[in-house]
């Protein structure tokens, strides 16, 4: 058992993502719950002023009804993760309509990009026992955040502030949202500063 338990630890800690891949200044922006037709392009606009390439965790539903939207994230050079179907959340729904949830949601990204998996983020970051045995299982890799930006409940004045006092570091993955303005107005803000401060914007590896 206890060997048993240690070859799972190690496995999660390889497929488990808190953290980036480190080069000395690389910082990772991810953005969850879109594509948003009022939002996404104004974010994909100001990505490429800057030259920061970021990572997409999509609802399968929303990518479905907007796939010119998903498209134009992988042309800028950005990449695309699965964020479920729906954004139930995960505690709340039976172990097969989790797997289907993520099932679902690669069927809807692979139409349009051609990958077979996606790496996963669940709804509001909560890990369920399945979800993990399916990533172990299937050797999904499953990202989370090592920064909440708090976009979903601050104001853009409020985040960057936050972000001011926690400057992110090489590695860190940062938590936005692409369903409202609020991370693109903080990131107006912040993107020039931590331009100057030496930091660049690579996308994470979210497909297979």
């Amino acid at each position: 058992m206890n060997f048993i338990w240690q070859m799972t630890s190690l496995l999660t800690a390889n497929l488990v993502r808190t953290r980036g891949p480190t080069s000395g200044d690389s910082v990772y922006l991810t953005f969850d719950d879109g594509p948003d037709p009022a939002q996404t392009d104004r974010l994909l606009a100001l990505l490429a002023r800057h030259n920061a390439k970021a990572s997409f965790f999509l609802i399968g539903e929303r990518a479905e009804a907007s796939p010119d939207l998903v498209v134009r994230i992988l042309a800028g050079g950005h990449a695309v993760g699965n964020h479920s179907m729906t954004h139930q959340p995960m505690r709340q729904i039976g172990t097969r309509a989790q797997l289907q949830q993520i099932d679902q949601a690669d069927a809807v990204l692979q139409r349009i990009d051609g990958n077979r998996w996606h790496a996963f983020r669940p709804p509001n970051g909560r890990v369920t026992w399945v979800v993990l045995l399916s990533t172990l299982w299937r050797r999904r890799p499953l990202v989370l955040w090592s920064i909440d930006s708090m976009d979903y409940k601050l104001d853009h004045q409020a985040v960057v502030g936050r972000l001011r006092a926690m400057p992110p570091k090489d590695g860190d993955i940062i938590l936005f949202h692409d369903d409202g303005e609020c991370a693109l107005l903080a990131l107006e803000v912040l993107l020039p500063e931590w331009e100057r401060a030496g930091m660049r914007f690579p996308p994470l590896e979210c497909a297979g």
